[in-house]
């Protein structure tokens, strides 16, 4: 329901209904920075908290029921308040703490985690998407907290099958796939094949996504007059793509996970990419079916073209592609969706 106000129209009231037409309940909105009212036929809720923990009361949960909590923040205090005797799990999908303002004595934990971190003792089990950060996260508890969660490794993404070329994979044509932001590092990708185009003259690079810095990129390609085999390809469904080339190069400092990773070695491609937390190790085995590159804070932006560069040649040089690309398919078969199925249900089963 709207109501004008400044010529505008403001929602001030929400009506949900059972399925019969008749009204489970109001939410009655406030004005910025205020909490909404919730009016139930039996009884008001001042807040979103509290209809959180109405609501989870409500289900009658017991112990062979499991509870997972996704983004904590605001949340999980009503739930845990809440699950009886139920069990209860917490996914933890992005960095957990902030490096920067971790010392040796004193963690910050992400404000997404903090609250389900210090009442461990009412969480059953964490979840990660990676084993290097189960096991960062299982050091870091032992460290600051002085206890031993139990965490479980489940990918956040899957494959269903893995994808196999039709012919010769052409080992000099590059994939790199991702949402075109500066974090993402695509311009170190550009200058590196760009450099490697001087001693492969049949390299190509495909790049797909879109994002802000599309222009930039664009402008970039122009400037070192690559257009002929560099390409922005711009968003599309890549599920059969990767399989049509021999490597992908990776710029990003920072992955959480990486579903474009995993979806290159399902389809037997190569990485190149820098030694950072979390998607390159997980998918990258060093030397078997790609490189990862040390990265240091005093790196200069052309030591780091020149380390993807160096490690692309290397990777071309090599007489055992084969091998290689079959090191990809044997790391992927991990995440196949049976796999990642089968880990859910021993979560679920415990």
């Amino acid at each position: 329901y709207y109501a004008p106000e400044s010529g505008k129209a403001k929602l001030y009231m929400r009506r949900f209904f059972n399925r019969d037409g008749s009204t489970a309940y109001e939410e009655m909105l406030g004005d910025e920075g205020e909490e909404s009212i919730f009016r139930f036929p039996d009884r008001i809720l001042y807040s979103k908290q509290e209809l959180i923990g109405y609501m989870v009361q409500s289900l009658c949960l017991g112990p062979k029921d499991t509870v997972i909590i996704d983004r904590a923040t605001g949340l999980a205090q009503p739930i845990l308040e809440n699950v009886n005797q139920a069990r209860v799990g917490v996914v933890i999908h992005a960095d957990h703490f902030s490096e920067g303002s971790t010392s040796e004595d004193y963690i910050l934990w992400n404000n997404y985690y903090d609250y389900v971190f210090t009442n461990h003792d009412s969480v059953d089990f964490y979840i990660t998407a990676t084993d290097q950060q189960n096991q960062l996260l299982c050091q870091q508890f032992e460290k600051y907290i002085g206890v031993r969660p139990k965490v479980i490794t489940i990918p956040v993404g899957s494959l269903s099958e893995l994808k196999y070329p039709k012919g010769k994979r052409d080992p000099h044509r590059i994939i790199s796939a991702s949402r075109l932001a500066r974090e993402k590092h695509i311009d170190w990708v550009i200058l590196a094949c760009v450099k490697g185009h001087e001693t492969i003259h049949d390299l190509s690079l495909d790049i797909y996504g879109v994002g802000g810095e599309e222009g930039n990129l664009k402008n970039l390609i122009e400037k070192n007059h690559a257009g002929d085999y560099i390409h922005l390809m711009g968003q599309k469904d890549l599920t059969d793509t990767y399989v049509n080339y021999g490597l992908y190069l990776s710029g990003s400092t920072s992955e959480g996970f990486g579903l474009s990773l995993m979806e290159a070695i399902g389809s037997g491609c190569p990485i190149i990419g820098f030694d950072v937390r979390y998607g390159n190790p997980t998918f990258i085995r060093d030397g078997e079916n790609g490189y990862l590159i040390p990265l240091h804070d005093r790196m200069t932006k052309e030591e780091k073209v020149d380390a993807l560069c160096d490690k692309m040649l290397t990777l071309f040089k090599r007489n055992d592609l084969d091998q290689v690309y079959e090191k990809s398919y044997e790391r992927a078969r991990e995440f196949l969706t049976k796999e990642v199925m089968e880990r859910w249900n021993q979560v679920c089963s415990y």
